[in-house]
């Protein structure tokens, strides 16, 4: 059966000669994994460019939640989104984002929030003439709150954050932020923009990777973080 959605491209690699496979953030079916015959001939160049990471696309595919593989008939841009983003910086955050949402994503589960989340942020990327040096970690931090594990903001006085409970406390623990970081993490939670120190926003982005890791959601070794840790200086 033949069915259209929009979707957020997430990755995609050779299957043949000619075919590629996509991972794509499907409004309509969730994460799935598509084959498109032909867009890697010289003909079909500008297909294959509207599947680089994070570009919004509409699809008409042949959809059967049996197969692991669907079939995508035609894909072209949504006119109301940018077809590609085209500056490196932005370009590494959206490899970044890309990245961790294959690896919290769940294949074929359909997401409303998740997706409008995304949606919203590609439109932030885009808007934005410079991109927060904080951007990752509150990615990371907004993302956890539709993944069901959002840092409770309570208490956010006390002296540690624990990864552990995700909860502020003055139990000085493993899984506990330094005094310091905790200050940041607590700022930035509570909506509030600063400048955080580049060995103190990178020590967050490992934290908050441990934080994922202990509420079931492992997205350590991302190939974008070092990219992006090199270009925050």
């Amino acid at each position: 059966m033949t069915e259209s959605t929009s979707g957020i491209c997430l990755h995609y690699y050779k299957y043949s000669e000619s075919s590629v496979v996509a991972k794509i953030f499907t409004e309509k079916f969730g994460l799935r994994s598509f084959v498109l015959k032909g867009v890697r001939s010289k003909k079909s160049k500008n297909k294959l460019n509207l599947l680089q990471s994070l570009n919004i696309v509409q699809l008409e595919v042949t959809n059967n939640n049996k197969r692991q593989l669907q079939y995508v008939k035609e894909i072209s841009k949504l006119d109301k989104f940018p077809s590609n983003i085209l500056d490196m910086n932005k370009r590494f955050i959206a490899l970044f984002i890309s990245e961790v949402l294959l690896k919290v994503l769940v294949d074929s589960e359909k997401s409303d929030s998740i997706y409008t989340f995304i949606l919203d942020s590609v439109f932030m990327i885009n808007e934005k003439e410079e991109i927060s040096k904080n951007f990752s970690v509150l990615f990371l931090m907004k993302l956890s709150a539709y993944l069901g594990f959002y840092p409770n903001s309570e208490n956010y006085e006390r002296k540690y954050f624990n990864l552990e409970t995700g909860e502020f406390s003055n139990q000085l623990s493993y899984y506990c932020l330094s005094e310091e970081n905790k200050k940041y993490f607590a700022l930035l939670l509570n909506n509030i923009e600063i400048d955080i120190p580049y060995k103190n926003r990178k020590e967050l982005l490992k934290s908050l990777q441990k934080y994922y890791s202990l509420h079931n959601y492992n997205i350590d070794n991302l190939k974008s973080y070092d990219v992006i840790e090199s270009l925050r200086t």
